[in-house]
């Protein structure tokens, strides 16, 4: 009995954790595809990496992803 209490009182705790942790749920890989020339354009349309920090845009995450040959994949659309 005292074992499904527990796991009552737990879950919500685990889960919690869990949903703030960018990385730690689904997150969508970047179309760094899209852009092909060396520069980025300038419009603002921030994305959450999952690295928890927030990206102008899709395209300075690639850019970054690039540059510091990492793979840091798109958590949430805006800020993070």
């Amino acid at each position: 009995m005292a074992v499904p209490v527990l796991v009552l009182v737990l879950l919500p705790a685990l889960l919690t954790g869990l949903f703030l942790r960018p990385g730690a749920v689904a997150s969508v890989p970047p179309a760094c595809y899209k852009y092909g020339v060396p520069g980025c354009p300038r419009d603002y349309n921030p994305v959450c990496g999952t690295d928890g920090k927030t990206y102008s845009n899709e395209c300075v995450l690639c850019l970054s992803n690039s540059e510091n040959k990492k793979y840091v994949q798109i958590f949430k659309m805006g800020r993070c």
